[in-house]
């Protein structure tokens, strides 16, 4: 009797199909939480008289007899089996953890009543790699090498085994790839199996799987493995400020031991994964945890093309970043009662979640993605009612002096994260807060500096005045020496001068 045992999985995990092998047990292992799995009877048709029967782990789940059917299980299995009533296949939709054990099963004919035992061992959710790329990048999915060995053909399907893209069939030694919409982007390596998939595009986004199967005497073995792909927007050039610091995504979660990092600007390698960073960029460092590259108070000299090489057991990763960066930002002064605008000056994306911090504590917030935001102020007293978010800037209304200090602009995505820092300084509202003074400060001093005019003032008056006298002195002396002079040249008119009166007159006065 030929048996086939089937196994259907909307997500493409890990499946194992066997064809051709007569034998009352059969062993599943590599079913994942979330599967749907069908067990095959091998019948093609049910006659009039046949019945089958399948029991889990000993007790009656399903009968079908004469297009009867009986679905008796557990409450555990809910509404989750369905019994084929042409071929009395079992089907279990959404597999879980406890569904794992023995279904027994016993198809009674006129030809005879054989038996046959799957053993399902069901394993937790995650065998599925998932991958987020960049529309541009370059990406090599990789075959398990443990799958390879002994392989015969390696076929890889685009969305759920609707399109085959690419084919090695190692007995003939025929490599090809079939897929128009790729426009030669693939190609499909013959030792190991794995599919490059160059200048990816979000339309190629969707779940990729390879099966890989061998010929073994009289039965054969499909290896299937599945990545779920997930293609963004493209990479547009990083804009930050001089002085921001930026942080670079790989896209990993978590690194994995085996795993290895790579990070060139230009051709030059400036950081790798559990090595030093360049002495010459002394403001890098690279995340253990997902192999990010943080670049801290960013100088002008750093614009230009940063590239990372991702190396995983599943993945091979190549992306370019382009960075730009522009003047600092300026600090802002404000006088106390006035509103003020803090502005985020870089290129806002559509997924982009955008974060205001003060004092380490978040006073707004916008998501992009989805369209949301939200201001703190009913949570941070001093900011009530006067803080408002739009396209990602800030606007404080009815300033106070305590609104003085740094604020923290944090916007996030999955390619980048940029830290800013913009300094506000609120002033007072009249001209004594303005000078920094209080009132009873100022008003001696302006006392002092009435006396002080005044005092110059009274300087200037005595110094005309002096001035006025000199010269009238100087006058009156060149006047005394002119008559001496004419005394000395006639002195008979200077005898008639005494002898006249009038002149004697006009002498007194």
């Amino acid at each position: 009797m030929k048996i086939v045992l089937t196994v259907l999985i909307p997500l493409f995990a890990i499946g194992v199909f066997i064809d051709g092998k007569e034998t009352s047990n059969v062993e599943l292992e590599s079913v994942m939480e979330g599967d749907s799995v069908t067990l095959k009877s091998g019948v093609t048709h049910l006659q009039t008289d046949d019945e089958i029967e399948w029991r889990f782990n000993g007790n009656r789940i399903a009968k079908i007899k004469r297009d009867s059917i009986k679905i008796s299980a557990p409450e555990t299995f809910g509404d989750r089996l369905n019994l084929d009533n042409q071929t009395g296949d079992l089907k279990i939709s959404n597999i879980k953890k406890t569904d794992s054990g023995q279904y027994k099963l016993k198809v009674s004919t006129t030809r005879g009543s054989p038996e046959m035992t799957f053993t399902v061992n069901v394993l937790p959710a995650g065998a599925v790699m998932k991958v987020t790329l960049m529309k541009g990048d370059l990406v090599t999915l990789l075959a398990d090498p443990t799958d390879m060995q002994g392989c015969d053909v390696i076929k890889w399907r685009f969305r759920h085994q609707n399109s085959l893209v690419a084919e090695i069939d190692r007995k003939t030694g025929i490599i090809s790839t079939s897929d128009g919409r790729f426009r030669d982007g693939l190609q499909l390596d013959n030792q190991t199996g794995s599919l490059t998939i160059k200048n990816i595009g979000t339309n190629h986004s969707g779940i990729y799987e390879v099966d890989i199967s061998s010929n073994i005497s009289s039965y054969t073995i499909h290896r299937i493995q599945s990545f779920n792909v997930t293609v963004m927007a493209h990479v547009k050039p990083v804009s930050v400020m001089e002085g921001d610091s930026v942080t670079l995504h790989t896209g990993l979660t978590e690194v994995q031991t085996e795993d290895q990092i790579l990070w060139k600007f230009g051709d030059e390698v400036i950081a790798r994964l559990n090595n030093r960073c360049s002495n010459k960029w002394n403001n890098i460092c690279l995340k253990p945890q997902t192999g990010d590259l943080n670049i801290s108070s960013i100088r002008r000299i750093q614009h230009g093309d940063y590239k990372v090489e991702i190396n995983t057991r599943r993945m091979i990763l190549n992306r370019t970043y382009n960075m730009n960066i522009t003047d600092a930002v300026k600090p802002l002064s404000v006088k106390e009662g006035d509103p003020v605008t803090l502005q985020a000056v870089i290129e806002i994306q559509n997924d982009d979640l955008i974060q205001w911090m003060f004092e380490n504590t978040l006073i707004a917030e916008i998501d992009k993605a989805s369209k949301k935001k939200k201001t703190y102020d009913d949570q941070v007293e001093r900011f009530r009612d006067r803080l408002n978010i739009q396209t990602g800037s800030l606007i404080i209304t009815n300033t106070k002096t305590a609104d003085s200090g740094p604020y923290e602009l944090k916007i996030h995505n999955n390619r980048y994260t940029i830290n800013q820092t913009i300094s506000v300084t609120v002033t007072g509202s009249d001209d004594h807060k303005g000078s920094g003074l209080s009132p009873g400060a100022a008003a001696p001093i302006a006392v002092v500096v009435v006396g002080i005019l005044a005092a110059v003032v009274v300087a200037a008056v005595v110094i005309y005045f002096c001035r006025k006298i000199s010269t009238l002195q100087r006058c009156m002396a060149e006047n005394g020496q002119n008559h001496k002079k004419q005394d000395t040249d006639d002195p008979n008119e200077n005898a008639k001068l005494a002898n006249n009166p009038e002149t004697e007159n006009s002498s007194s006065l």
